[in-house]
């Protein structure tokens, strides 16, 4: 039998005390089941979701949900061993070719106020396919200029130089891992929309916090990259492990560290240091399901991309990636302090904007 939650516990109170407007189109009747299935995980064990009333908003939902019906893991099903250790991960991580030196150059950009135009300027144009993959997505609407970006000298000063470097290194990363040379149970497009979905949230929510927006963006965008290194480098252990978590409805995290023995953060590290990644980027990527102790109490970038990662899987088209939304502890969404309001802005702009982004990267 049916039971459903209510209003009371579903619908927790804004936390900047305003109760939001919804959303101008009003969504199907299919919407409640939709945002079911999305909090399948946590209503099954009778938890409220810290995220749950912003995405009950965004999706115009205003009545009760139906707790799911969650599909029981039958006991002969005993999770296959397929096992990656990580000694034998770093080894196949240290074969695989530097990002080029232009990239390296744009993340440091991101971490460098003084960086100077004209060395990293000269640096990229040297890169004639990186330059052509960058021109091609800031003269996309999604950036404001179509049509006005022919070189990048200009895009730096249409766009900003650290707009320029987050856009590079999307191009570049992107372009490391080929459609066709991984496992077929990773769905290349599934994967970079919800990339760019957390990477566009995460901006989002830096702007609201007076964080650094194209270092979020750039941290939301590679949260996920050990899953490619996975699925590129062991594609067949790859395979067996996300078999099994659709089939049974598991979350791919623990079903990767039980049949792998090892998990997409664990390889997103070791990917990240390989090529250099800023600090604050490789503890995002590494710790972005499991947050550390934050006594400082201010939101850090870690924190951001673990808010973003929930709310992109919450707003991607059914039938995607996992699309459960992830754990999300309270103390951390209060930490943020993003109000509703807010937050339902960014989650708009970032559903209308991924498609387009999408296609600018030719992703």
């Amino acid at each position: 039998m049916d039971l459903s939650l209510p209003a009371s516990t579903t619908e927790p109170a804004p936390a900047d005390g305003a109760r939001p407007e919804m959303p101008p189109q009003r969504c199907a009747s299919a919407q409640p089941q939709r945002l079911a299935h999305l909090f399948r995980r946590s209503l099954g064990r009778g938890e409220v979701h810290p995220l749950l009333h912003v995405l009950k908003c965004h999706h115009g939902v205003d009545e009760g949900l139906t707790i799911p019906q969650v599909r029981p893991v039958q006991p002969r099903a005993t999770a296959p061993q397929a096992a990656v250790c990580v000694d034998k991960l770093r080894q196949r991580v240290a074969t695989l070719p530097s990002l080029p030196k232009a990239v390296q150059d744009a993340m440091a950009v991101l971490n460098d106020e003084g960086a100077s135009i004209g060395d990293v300027t000269e640096r990229i144009e040297r890169d004639q396919v990186l330059t052509a993959r960058t021109l091609r997505a800031a003269n996309t609407a999604f950036y404001g200029a179509p049509g006005r970006v022919a070189t990048i000298r200009t895009a730096i000063g249409i766009l900003g130089l650290r707009a320029v470097a987050a856009l590079l290194t999307t191009a570049s990363v992107s372009s490391q891992f080929s459609a066709s040379n991984h496992c077929a149970e990773l769905r290349f497009g599934d994967f970079w929309r919800h990339a760019l979905s957390t990477a566009l949230v995460a901006r989002g929510l830096a702007a609201r916090l007076g964080l650094d927006g194209e270092v979020a963006f750039t941290a939301g965008l590679l949260h996920d990259i050990g899953a490619l290194m996975l699925a590129t480098q062991f594609p067949a252990e790859t395979g067996v492990a996300l078999r099994f978590a659709r089939e049974h409805d598991l979350p791919m995290l623990a079903i990767e560290r039980t049949v792998l023995g090892v998990d997409h953060c664990v390889a997103g590290e070791a990917l990240a240091r390989h090529w250099r990644f800023p600090d604050a980027t490789v503890h995002a990527i590494a710790s972005h399901h499991d947050l550390p102790a934050n006594p400082d109490g201010k939101p850090v970038l870690a924190e951001l991309v673990h808010i973003a990662d929930a709310l992109a899987h919450g707003i991607q088209p059914a039938g995607g990636l996992d699309d459960a939304v992830p754990p999300v502890a309270v103390a951390t969404w209060a930490r943020l302090g993003v109000g509703t309001p807010a937050c339902l802005a960014i989650l708009q702009s970032a559903a209308s904007n991924v498609e387009a982004l999408c296609e600018a990267l030719a992703l």
